[in-house]
């Protein structure tokens, strides 16, 4: 019971610090984001008090490895595609499942009486959350690489039949795919400043290009760096978004047979436990039994 109260008061003192740090004046170059926010005359976002509650958490997230936020922010920009975790940035991502592991390990040593299980509880919680991300962005990931490869071929036969670049994209993107929509956000948020298409001597990255390296994946940065050098250097376009394509499909379809592969040895376990296991004991219980009471 004493290791409890000295765990509850470890997580307070741990919460009082960081909100009190957050109090601290620091310099305005130190919190980016609220600099970016000042400069850009942005009104100040109202968030719900449970978010309120996570921005010391969200403090420390900032002090990860930018490794770590990097691949949440890949995830994140997916997740957001698909319409879930609308709103949240890589930072407080983090901050959410460093306040779920910590308040899993206080509730479960206060209510269990056990830090064992409270870590346990603790642990839980905080995979929970990068789970929840992963497969909100999981399958439309999965979906555009289906669909990346038809989208390429048919860019690649518009633009043969002599259609301009931006005219074939704006077709390919009035489709109901994971493509066609990011297609379709990217020529609509394109700033009238920002060209589509890089600058021919590579001064100034296009706003396509740019866009795809945001999202992290990487058959849809190699479709978009394509669709650059085609634009800048105006030939072999069928050969080249034919080859695209190619190369596209066959990387989807490795990573289809990969994952065959890899089911037998995942459903491996499931099986065992729900049949081989209560088959074996059905089996062999009554000959136990037996056994036993001829020896008692």
């Amino acid at each position: 019971m004493l290791n409890t109260h000295y765990l509850i008061a470890l997580v307070a003192g741990v919460w009082a610090a960081a909100t009190i740090y957050r109090l601290i004046p620091v310099p305005a170059g130190v919190d980016r984001e609220a600099l970016s926010q000042v400069m850009a005359q942005q009104p100040p976002e109202t968030l719900p008090l449970w978010r309120v509650l996570l921005l010391p958490f969200n403090r420390l997230a900032r002090r990860l490895p930018p490794s770590l936020i990097g691949d949440t922010r890949k995830q994140l920009y997916w997740a957001q595609f698909a319409g879930a975790w609308l709103g949240w940035r890589p930072t407080e991502v983090w901050g959410l499942r460093l306040a779920a592991g910590l308040t899993g390990l206080a509730l479960g040593g206060a209510l269990l009486g056990n830090a064992l299980l409270g870590a346990a509880l603790g642990a839980l919680a905080y995979l929970y959350v990068g789970v929840n991300l992963t497969n909100a962005a999981k399958e439309v990931r999965r979906q555009l690489q289906h669909e990346l490869p038809e989208a390429a071929q048919t860019l690649s036969l518009l633009i043969a039949t002599g259609e301009a670049e931006i005219d074939a994209l704006q077709q390919v993107a009035a489709g109901q795919g994971v493509i066609h929509r990011w297609l379709g956000r990217v020529l609509a948020t394109r700033p009238p400043d920002h060209p589509l298409f890089s600058a021919l001597d590579g001064s100034r990255m296009g706003h396509l290009r740019a866009e795809a390296q945001r999202s992290g994946e990487e058959n849809l940065i190699d479709f978009a760096t394509q669709l650059d050098f085609l634009k800048r250097s105006g030939i072999g376009s069928d050969l080249l978004l034919g080859t695209l394509a190619d190369s596209v499909a066959s990387a989807y379809q490795a990573e289809v047979d990969a994952r065959a592969e890899a089911l037998e040895t995942q459903t491996l376990m499931p099986m065992m436990v729900c049949y081989f296991l209560p088959y074996m004991a059905g089996l062999l219980g009554p000959i136990l039994f037996t056994s036993l009471g001829f020896l008692f």
